[in-house]
């Protein structure tokens, strides 16, 4: 999205009539196809948008130390990737194949025993259902 600064640059520009598109194009870093789209109004009008003027970032941009990425801090990607990570669900699989799953039930000696048996086959094929062996 173009900032609304540049959009009435173009403006202002088109409306002094001293430089052609390409000019304005190549004063103001955007397309020649932008600068025709304001000119013949095809380009919506995003300054009267509900979303408000954004303000500009303060300073140029920075290396995450998340991510790597070129951003203005706070890296919103990284923000949301501690928000998701936070909000997951933990699922069988994730938890690793070394990772009992203790379920809390008061199960006979001999149910117990198979209880056990069916968990460890299950964790050592990776939470595939448990066709059965015999025992």
């Amino acid at each position: 999205m173009i900032a609304t600064k540049i959009v009435a640059d173009v403006r202002r520009l088109l409306a002094e009539g001293t430089h052609s598109q390409r000019k304005i194009a190549r004063l103001t870093g955007i397309s020649r196809g932008t600068v025709g789209a304001i000119v013949s109004g095809r380009r919506p009008d995003y300054d009267n948008s509900d979303n408000g003027d954004q303000e500009e970032p303060p300073g140029p941009p920075k290396r995450c130390p998340g991510c790597g990425g070129m951003v203005y801090m706070p890296c919103l990607l990284c923000l949301a990737k501690e928000v998701s990570a936070k909000n997951r669900r933990v699922s069988p699989r994730s938890r690793g194949v070394g990772a009992p799953v203790e379920v809390g039930l008061e199960l006979r000696p001999e149910h117990h025993a198979r209880y056990r048996q069916v968990s460890d086959w299950r964790r050592r094929n990776h939470g595939q259902p448990f066709r059965g062996f015999t025992t």
